[in-house]
């Protein structure tokens, strides 16, 4: 019989088994019907006094004598008001998590923690523009260009053109077609949903996640400005 869920430990729970089968015995006794060493035996039984499982008699050498069973169903009845109460307080932890304020502004460091920030966002609703300076061309990345073109999101790509990304640009292309060049000396940039923008500034390996509606919106208009005007790479 496994007690471990009641809080009983291996030893608790051989000793006790035990005496519900032997009916009574001294701590020698338990310890050698039960397997639970006798240096541990008589800590293993004062525990099983103090849950209520085990009465001692008092006499030389002390004898112990199990309760009815009927003490593991109030045990269990004890664990679960427990249980219940704790899972209320998990869902006070679980509401309060979910409604706290979250940051406007966010800076990090390091190109590790910015990679970590486009898989953590969300998916895109309705527009995903982006500013790329490198354009790589990361298995993870075109499975979600691929799911979002699928879902008829407006995607729209400024990215570097020149001989050290050509490569990488042309294989997006083979994905989506909405990719024009722009001069860019070293800025990553995201704008999603009039929700989030992400800029990434690579050689300080600095970035910036700003989740703030106007500000979202302006870079919006601003992207689609220089999109508009930007010519086609041609194949």
């Amino acid at each position: 019989m496994d007690l471990k869920a009641l809080g009983l430990n291996k030893f608790e729970s051989n000793a006790y088994e035990t005496l519900l089968r032997v009916g009574k015995g001294t701590a020698a006794q338990v310890s050698a019907a039960s397997g639970v060493p006798y240096g541990r035996i008589y800590d293993v039984l004062e525990s099983l006094v103090l849950k209520g499982l085990v009465k001692v008699t008092p006499e030389k050498p002390k004898t112990y004598t199990p309760e009815s069973p009927t003490a593991i169903q109030d045990l269990i009845e004890k664990r679960v008001t427990e249980l219940l109460e704790l899972g209320k307080e998990v869902e006070k932890l679980k509401a309060a998590h979910e409604t706290r304020p979250t940051e406007a502004v966010f800076v990090t460091k390091e190109k590790a923690n910015f990679n970590r920030l486009i898989r953590e966002a969300p998916e895109s609703k309705q527009y995903s523009y982006s500013i790329k300076y490198s354009s790589e061309f990361k298995p993870e990345w075109t499975r979600d260009t691929t799911s979002g073109v699928k879902r008829g999101i407006d995607l729209k790509v400024l990215a570097r053109y020149d001989a050290e990304t050509k490569e990488n640009v042309r294989k997006w292309l083979k994905i989506h077609k909405n990719i024009r060049p722009i001069h860019n000396e070293g800025v990553a940039l995201s704008v999603q949903d009039d929700e989030r923008v992400l800029i990434a500034l690579i050689k300080t390996e600095v970035h910036v996640q700003i989740r703030d509606k106007a500000f979202a919106k302006l870079m919006k208009q601003l992207f689609l400005a220089y999109y508009e005007k930007a010519e086609r790479i041609k194949p």
